[in-house]
């Protein structure tokens, strides 16, 4: 493989990712989630494409040179493209944390989880604009970066666990009915689910259906609002009544 070669594929790299990022960006910016982290996010891509198609192209493996002008021009040129790739990623990953329908009580993971972004965000940038090199400040960083890991990670299982529905029933009405018997009119109170009418055996099913939040089972019982009040999931009666 010659150098054009590779020029090439490292450019067809550098426009794939930068398409996965657009791609990232454009759903909060769609959904309007925590708006405008999506269009903010779109921001940063183009110049990030620019600066490391100049890179690759002038020449990414050229040995560092003895003339200041060329000293100077690669390194603002690895400075910017350092900077342009860590807000180039990171405001996307904040926008699809966005995304995530979690419980009122898992909220603040979430929370964590972006102030460590944004930490580890401000140590890479400190780090390749003032050339810090120390261990402790790698050290620093690598501690934040397994701590965003972790907190992605959690808030994605925790999406998944939220959308889970609740396995007990939530009734808001008296679990018996007065009901009169199909095949011989006596009327009696019975309880819900399986029952049998005492004076001629008819067997029967009594179910109680309610309104309650498809995603976490909250009832909806006098419930005004266009959002389930415990998970934030919109209310369907609500989006169908307003089509």
């Amino acid at each position: 493989m010659g150098l054009l070669e590779e020029h090439i594929l490292g450019t067809t790299a550098t426009v794939a990712a930068i398409f996965i990022l657009a791609l990232a960006a454009a759903v909060p910016w769609y959904r309007r989630t925590w708006h405008p982290i999506g269009p903010i996010s779109l921001v940063p891509l183009l110049p990030t494409l620019a600066f490391t198609i100049l890179k690759i192209w002038s020449g990414i493996y050229r040995p560092p040179s003895t003339n200041t002008y060329s000293y100077y021009y690669w390194s603002t040129l690895d400075k910017l493209l350092g900077v342009s790739w860590t807000i180039a990623v990171g405001l996307p990953i904040i926008g699809l944390l966005s995304l995530a329908r979690l419980k009122r009580q898992w909220n603040w993971i979430r929370r964590i989880t972006v102030y460590a972004i944004l930490v580890l965000a401000s140590e890479i940038v400190l780090a390749v604009l003032m050339d810090i090199y120390p261990d402790n400040w790698w050290r620093l960083i690598g501690i934040t970066a397994i701590l965003t890991a972790c907190g992605t990670i959690t808030v994605a299982i925790l999406h998944r666990v939220s959308s889970i529905p609740l396995h007990t029933e939530i009734h808001t009405a008296e679990l018996a009915l007065s009901i009169s018997c199909p095949r011989c009119g006596k009327t009696e109170k019975l309880p819900v689910g399986r029952s049998r009418c005492p004076h001629c055996g008819l067997r029967f099913m009594i179910q109680i259906e309610e309104e309650t939040c498809r995603t976490c089972g909250y009832p909806l019982y006098k419930i005004e609002s266009a959002v389930c009040p415990e998970c934030g999931t919109p209310i369907a009666r609500q989006a169908a009544a307003e089509a």
